[in-house]
């Protein structure tokens, strides 16, 4: 990889290639397969897959907003073919990384020296590339073993241009709403993981926030890093994607799901309102002593009071048989104008809304809920489908990232097919009034 493309006419050139190429092999898909010869026939599975492979062939060349997005696609929502997900997961952490000409250039950029003055040992060949930068194994001159985080070249002009390019976009499906809170939500967040020094902050507060044996955060070492590379302590683990490559049994997937399900809910417990927000197969690492390490800390949202009190009213009011109270809180976070109107988008919004609280419910009601159940994952594909459908956007600007985290911690657990004591966490959410108003 050499520079990114910075202009928003290059950026838009290679998302429009890469539309015109998918769309290109479906129509020969169709083609082919209404013809005799049977040379020309090819499964759906396999078209999928190499649609997927050429999308992200493109957008691995434009990093930054645009493979962010790539990333949420990738959950487990049945929106996208299954072959799109697994193929959009390896965007995760490893997408082709910096050449070590450009490496050098941009780590001297940044610090003013060469990798080799500044530490004992540092290998040019990165381990994990991702959106914004990418990870390289180094030793610093007290034989300290590092994970170098070093930022992609023009990242923070490439965001801007995506994002307008998003903006225009998906205007023309949504025209009479407004989009702009909802994407300088996005905008604010992606620019904050430009700056490697505030994700070093993130990461001194989440290590003196949050305390479980089980979950594990690397050390920063503020002084080999600046705004564009990040030095921490090495983590070695697998990600997901590998360890279920190595068909851990059970109980393995139970106690790893567990640890998720457990720090999420933490930050319920301790009424923490600063949230991990960016909950992908990509930023978790599972240790060989069943402890999970949180390695990027790049993307944390900070959820104002009211509207955390809001989303955790909503869940207390439907556990507890409160059905209006739960509806009047829709209201109030302004997810419906009308609870009682016949107008049919207020009542798919209503009914939708109405669909998710019931099965997230039935999670919490269980003392021991199974993720790898077929018909949850069947009933909650179908109500991102049916969201597809309502082309109107609801609710505060805040519930960009706090459907990343609820719907990201999801997607793994079903991934990893676990199965969860939830007790202790309908515990903290039950609890989260009475220790707010304390």
């Amino acid at each position: 990889m050499n520079n990114l493309p910075g202009s928003p006419w290059k950026r838009s050139g290679i998302i429009a290639r890469a539309g015109v190429k998918t769309g290109g092999n479906y129509i020969r898909h169709h083609v082919g397969n209404a013809l005799p010869m049977k040379s020309l026939h090819q499964d759906k599975e396999t078209l999928n897959r190499k649609n997927a492979l050429s999308l992200i062939k493109e957008l691995s060349q434009l990093r930054g907003a645009a493979l962010k997005m790539a990333q949420g696609l990738s959950m487990d929502t049945g929106v996208l073919p299954e072959e799109f997900s697994e193929v959009m997961n390896a965007a995760q952490y490893r997408v082709p990384a910096m050449n070590r000409s450009l490496v050098r250039t941009q780590f001297k950029s940044a610090v003013g020296s060469e990798p080799e003055e500044f530490f004992k040992r540092f290998e040019y060949e990165a381990f994990a590339a991702a959106t914004i930068g990418q990870v390289h194994r180094a030793e610093d001159k007290q034989g300290r073993a590092l994970a170098v985080k070093i930022q992609y070249p023009n990242v923070q002009k490439s965001i801007e241009s995506d994002l307008s390019l998003l903006k225009t976009i998906a205007a023309s499906f949504l025209r009479k709403f407004d989009l702009n809170e909802h994407l300088d939500e996005m905008k604010l967040r992606l620019i904050e993981e430009t700056d490697y020094l505030r994700e070093g902050e993130n990461l001194v507060h989440f290590s003196k926030t949050f305390h479980s044996p089980w979950i594990v955060f690397p050390k920063y070492f503020k002084e080999y890093s600046n705004s564009k590379v990040l030095s921490m302590s090495l983590l070695e683990g697998t990600h997901l994607d590998e360890l279920l490559k190595e068909n851990p049994d059970q109980s393995r997937r139970d106690h790893f799901g567990q640890v998720l399900w457990d720090f999420f809910h933490l930050h319920i417990e301790q009424n923490v309102h600063t949230f991990h927000a960016d909950i992908h197969p990509g930023n978790f690492l599972f240790l060989p002593d069943g402890r999970v390490g949180v390695i990027d800390f790049g993307c944390v949202k900070t959820f104002p009071e009211d509207f955390l009190d809001g989303c955790i009213r909503l869940v207390q009011n439907y556990l507890s048989g409160n059905h209006s109270g739960f509806t009047d809180e829709l209201v109030k976070m302004e997810f419906l104008k009308n609870p009682d109107a016949e107008e049919a988008t207020e009542k798919m919004i209503k009914e939708l809304l109405t669909e998710f609280a019931e099965l997230l419910s039935d999670v919490y009601r269980k003392p021991v809920f199974d993720f790898s159940d077929s018909s949850f994952r069947e009933k909650l594909n179908a109500m991102f489908k049916k969201g597809m459908e309502i082309r109107e956007i609801r609710g505060s600007r805040h519930f960009v990232f706090f459907n990343r985290i609820v719907f990201g911690l999801l997607s793994i657990l079903m991934k990893l097919g676990s199965r969860i004591e939830t007790g202790k966490g309908q515990q903290a959410v039950m609890g989260w009034k009475m220790k707010a108003a304390a």
